[in-house]
């Protein structure tokens, strides 16, 4: 009888173990974001300067990540001022306020779960420091050179009928 309420107990704890592996994300559509572009990557990729403020830095991180797919996809890019625009523009968002609504379902579990990790990357590998990640009311605010995913992005939209590829704007 011992034997099987150690087994029973083992059990319970990997099933909650994977039940708390699996992460949620906090998403908002409305939340006001800061990201800027910096230049044009490998593979028609783009650097961005995302900063966001959490309760500790490595939330901030995983935030600053969150920000930059949700900007790319509803809000659009600016330039960095601090390049004076050179050789940089500003980058369109790839999914208008009507495609949102139609399909946000799909958005949401986009970001709640996760997958827009799939499409976004650090540029360092360091950890952010000095001016980067500052400490503010409400924890930390963290800023990170990323690279996003644009073409990936327009792919996974294209595929699920959601945006027009660069083909839809140029055939009447």
């Amino acid at each position: 009888m011992r034997t099987f309420k150690i087994i029973m107990l083992c059990m319970l704890s990997v099933f909650i173990s994977q039940t708390a592996d699996a992460k949620k994300y906090k998403w908002n559509y409305d939340r006001s974001v800061e990201v800027y572009t910096t230049g044009q990557g490998a593979n028609r990729t783009q650097i961005v300067k995302s900063w966001a403020v959490a309760g500790n830095a490595d939330k901030a991180i995983i935030q600053a990540k969150m920000d930059a797919v949700s900007a790319a996809l509803f809000k659009g890019i600016p330039f960095d001022a601090s390049t004076h625009g050179m050789g940089v523009s500003n980058l369109h968002p790839l999914v208008s306020p009507e495609q949102y609504k139609e399909n946000e379902t799909f958005f949401n579990d986009f970001f709640k779960k996760g997958t827009f990790l799939n499409y976004v990357h650090e540029v360092n590998s360091m950890y952010p420091t000095g001016e980067n990640n500052m400490k503010v009311p409400g924890g930390r605010r963290v800023g990170v050179n990323l690279v996003v995913d644009y073409p990936g992005l327009r792919n996974l939209l294209k595929e699920l009928g959601i945006g027009k590829g660069l083909d839809g704007y140029f055939k009447n």
